[in-house]
C-alpha cells in the first residue's frame, strides 16, 4: 500500500509544481551547501560540533515553519482517504512514509550525511555511530514538519488553540518582513563563527540542549571513546524520532467529523448583533452584511487567525524595532505595518466563505453585490483598525517618539482605506477557493492566496503614494499634521473607487464566481475570456497561479 501511495504522490507532484515549491527547493539547496561548507571549512572538530548544533537547529526551524509559510504540508491529504475502508491510524502512518519521498527530504538527508563526515574525521567508531544518528535526525526533521503543520490545524478547534496558532503566524510574518534586523548581524558574524565557534555563552548552551544537537553529542562522545554517553545520546535521539513519528501518524489519520471551534455559549460581541432593533447596526442590507461579517470574523477560527496574526505580527515587529537601537524609531509604525498585513490577510474573503456564496447567488437583487462588498469593507475596518491604532499608540507612548503621531495617523488612514478596497477587489477578481469551512483540517485550508499577496505588495505602495509623499514633503516643511487630511482623502477615495469596481465585477459575474468556488480551476478557466479586460487577465492569472487546496472529487 505504501508503494501505491508513493506512486500516487509522484503522479500528483508532476502536475502541481508551484512557485512556492521552487522557492522551497532553492532554500533547501542553499541549506545543504551551507551545511557541507561548515563541515569542510572549519579548522577543528570542536568548532565543527558547535556549528553543527546551530545548523541542525536552523534545519529544524525551517522544516517546522516551512510548510506553513509555503501553504501546504504535502501533496497527499488525509481527507482523500476518509471514506475508504482502511484503518485510519495505519493510513496516517502510510501518509507519513510518503512524506519522506520528495526532493526536499532527499536534500535534507544529504545535509544530515555531513554528520557522517564529521564522525569519520574523529574515528571509525564515531563514523559508525554517525550513520544511525544522521538517519534518526532526518526522520525527526521530516516528522516534525508534518507534526507542526497538522497540530496547527488541530489547534483550530479551540479558542486557546487559535490564539496559539495566531502567535506562531504573527511571529512568522514578523520574521518574513523584518527578520533582516536579526539576519544582518548573524551574517556579519558568520566568518567569526567559522573561526571560533559559538563559544561558552548562553547561545551555545541553549543550542547544545536542543534535540537537534543530540546526534552531534553522540558522535562526539563516540569519538572521545565514551561509549556509554554515545549510546545514551543515540537512544535519546531514537526515542525523540519514535515519539515524533508516532504522534504525527495519529494526527495524519483521516477524520470525517465536522470541524470548528467548540463553544458552549454565544461568543462575546454577538449579542448586540443578534438584536438589530436595539443594536448598533441599521436594519438594512448593508447592516445585515456588517453583522454577518463581524460574526464570521469572530467565530470562524480560520478567519480569526488572519485578524489575530496581523495584530501579533505588528506587536512583534514593534518589539524587534524597539530592541534594536538602530531601528527603534520604527516601533511607533507597528500599527501601520499591522494594517498592511491585514490587507494581505483579507485578500481572499470569498475564498474563506466557500460554497456559502450560493446564498447570494440564489437571492441576488439589484443591490446585493454592492451591500455585500461595502459591508465586508466596514466589518474589516471595525475589527482591525482599533487594534492597530492602540498598538501604535502603545509604542509611541512607550518610546516617547511623539513626533510620529501625524505620520502614524496619516499612514493608518491611507492604508486601511485603500487596503479595504484593494482586498475586496482581489477577493472578487483573484478569488482562490479552499476547503469548505465545515471540512477544514489544516491551518491553510481556506485557500492559497499567493497571487493576491504579491499583487497587494506591489499595488498598495502605489495607491497610498499621495499620502506618503504628502507626509514626507509636509514633514520637511515643518507642518506634518497637514498631511493627515491628505491621508484621509487618499483612504476614502481608494476605499470608494476600488470597492465600486469590486461590487460591479461581482454583480456582473456572481454565478461565474460561485462556479469557480464549487467546481475548481479547470471549469473556472472556461468562463474567463482569454483576451478580455485587465480584470479578466488578472482573474486568469490568479486561477492559474494559486494552488488549488480544496479536495478534488464529486
Amino acid at each position: 500500500m505504501a508503494l501505491v501511495l508513493i506512486r500516487l504522490k509522484l503522479a500528483l507532484m508532476r502536475r502541481s509544481f508551484t512557485g512556492m515549491r521552487v522557492l522551497g527547493l532553492v532554500l533547501a539547496l542553499l541549506g545543504t551547501a551551507a551545511t557541507w561548507y561548515f563541515a569542510l571549512a572549519v579548522p577543528g572538530p570542536g568548532i565543527r560540533s558547535d556549528l553543527f548544533a546551530l545548523v541542525f537547529a536552523v534545519w529544524a526551524a525551517g522544516w517546522a515553519l516551512g510548510p506553513t509559510v509555503a501553504n501546504g504540508a504535502g501533496t497527499l491529504r488525509s481527507q482523500y482517504f476518509a471514506l475508504l475502508p482502511m484503518d485510519r491510524r495505519r493510513t496516517g502512518a502510510l501518509l507519513l512514509v510518503t512524506a519522506f519521498v520528495d526532493i526536499g527530504p532527499a536534500l535534507t538527508l544529504v545535509a544530515a550525511a555531513a554528520l557522517v563526515w564529521h564522525g569519520a574525521t574523529l574515528s571509525a567508531g564515531a563514523a559508525l555511530v554517525a550513520v544511525p544518528a544522521a538517519l534518526l535526525l532526518w526522520i525527526s526533521l521530516i516528522a516534525l514538519s508534518r507534526l507542526v503543520f497538522r497540530a496547527l490545524g488541530a489547534a483550530m478547534h479551540s479558542r486557546l488553540g487559535v490564539e496559539i496558532a495566531s502567535v506562531q503566524w504573527g511571529l512568522i510574518l514578523a520574521l518574513l518582513f523584518f527578520g533582516w534586523m536579526a539576519v544582518q548581524p548573524a551574517l556579519a558574524a558568520t566568518l567569526e563563527l567559522r573561526e571560533h565557534g559559538l563559544g561558552e555563552g548562553t547561545a551555545g548552551a541553549v543550542l547544545a540542549a536542543l534535540p537537534a544537537s543530540w546526534p552531534v553529542h553522540a558522535v562526539d562522545a563516540a569519538g572521545a571513546g565514551d561509549w556509554g554517553a554515545a549510546l545514551g545520546w543515540l537512544a535519546a535521539t531514537a526515542l525523540t524520532a519514535l515519539v515524533l513519528a508516532s504522534v504525527t501518524a495519529v494526527l495524519l489519520a483521516p477524520r470525517v467529523a465536522a470541524r470548528g471551534v467548540r463553544r458552549r455559549g454565544r461568543p462575546l460581541g454577538a449579542r448586540p448583533l443578534s438584536r438589530p432593533a436595539r443594536g448598533l447596526l441599521p436594519d438594512t442590507p448593508l447592516g445585515a452584511v456588517v453583522g454577518k461579517e463581524v460574526r464570521q470574523w469572530w467565530r470562524d477560527p480560520w478567519r480569526g487567525l488572519e485578524v489575530r496574526a496581523a495584530l501579533w505580527a505588528g506587536l512583534f515587529i514593534g518589539l524587534l524595532s524597539w530592541w534594536s537601537e538602530v531601528f527603534a524609531f520604527f516601533a511607533p509604525f507597528s500599527g501601520v505595518i499591522c494594517a498592511f498585513i491585514m490587507v494581505l490577510a483579507t485578500a481572499n474573503m470569498y475564498g474563506h466563505d466557500g460554497t456559502a456564496l450560493w446564498q447570494a447567488v440564489v437571492g441576488q437583487g439589484r443591490d446585493t453585490a454592492r451591500a455585500d462588498v461595502r459591508g465586508r469593507q466596514v466589518a474589516v475596518l471595525l475589527l482591525s483598525a482599533p487594534g492597530a491604532l492602540v498598538l501604535s499608540a502603545l509604542f509611541i507612548v512607550s518610546t516617547g517618539e511623539h513626533w510620529t503621531w501625524p505620520y502614524v495617523l496619516t499612514g493608518l488612514a491611507a492604508v486601511f482605506g485603500v487596503g479595504s478596497g484593494l482586498s475586496l477587489l482581489f477577493s472578487v477578481v483573484a478569488l482562490s477557493p479552499g476547503v469548505d469551512p465545515q471540512l477544514r483540517v489544516d491551518a491553510n485550508d481556506s485557500g492559497d492566496n499567493q497571487v493576491q499577496v504579491w499583487l497587494s505588495l506591489a499595488a498598495l505602495p502605489v495607491l497610498t503614494a499621495p499620502a506618503v509623499l504628502a507626509a514626507v514633503f509636509l514633514g520637511l516643511a515643518g507642518t506634518p499634521w497637514a498631511a493627515l487630511p491628505v491621508g484621509v482623502a487618499n483612504g476614502l477615495l481608494g476605499a470608494w473607487w476600488l470597492g465600486r469596481v469590486a461590487h460591479r465585477r461581482l454583480a456582473a459575474r456572481l454565478p461565474e464566481t460561485f462556479t469557480r468556488i464549487r467546481y475548481g480551476r479547470e471549469v473556472a478557466l472556461r468562463s474567463v475570456p482569454e483576451r478580455g479586460s485587465l480584470l479578466d487577465r488578472l482573474e486568469r492569472t490568479a486561477i492559474s497561479g494559486n494552488g488549488e487546496t480544496r479536495p478534488q472529487g464529486a
